[in-house]
């Protein structure tokens, strides 16, 4: 009879891991999945007249994932920009952490066009994506108007001016 209740109580044992075995998988499997963290930026791509602005919204989505979460730039050229990250850095909310950044470009900007990326930071990790910026160059809205209206001027001008004749025909006189 011991053989028969050591059967028992094995097999006993047996049942309760395997019934267990599924809650202690999905335990496991979730300890073992690695933290989602990726950053994405609205608009992607931004057109910024000399002189002027820009914001773009930043997406910072992780699970699993704490800490504070600080933003930063790569790519962006030496001068001729301004940036300013609201906030810098900031808790991590969870599943998304929202922040803005104001692309500038001072009037030292030279028209072009560049990506550059946006960078998160949390602890050791890094996400980054990537931002298109084209500069143009600030007209002020005056100056076309202004052209129409010498346009309109030259030709009436010339329409509605006889030119006079000249006394002499021609000759010169000393």
């Amino acid at each position: 009879m011991p053989a028969a209740v050591s059967r028992i109580v094995l097999l006993s044992v047996c049942l309760l891991l395997l019934s267990e075995s599924p809650n202690l998988a999905a335990a496991n499997l979730m300890r073992r999945s690695d933290p989602v963290l990726s950053l994405t930026a609205d608009p992607s791509t931004a057109v910024i007249k000399v002189g002027d602005k820009a914001m773009i919204n930043l997406t910072l989505t992780s699970a699993g994932i704490s800490g504070q979460a600080c933003f930063d730039q790569q790519g962006f050229p030496a001068s001729g920009f301004t940036l300013t990250f609201v906030p810098e850095c900031a808790q991590v909310q969870q599943p998304v952490t929202r922040a803005s950044l104001i692309v500038e470009a001072t009037p030292a900007a030279a028209p072009q066009n560049f990506t550059a990326s946006i960078v998160a930071t949390i602890g050791n990790q890094t996400v980054s994506t990537p931002l298109t910026i084209t500069v143009v160059p600030a007209i002020p809205p005056w100056i076309p108007w202004l052209g129409i209206l010498l346009f309109f001027l030259v030709i009436g001008v010339a329409l509605f001016v006889k030119p006079r004749k000249l006394k002499g025909k021609g000759k010169m006189r000393d």
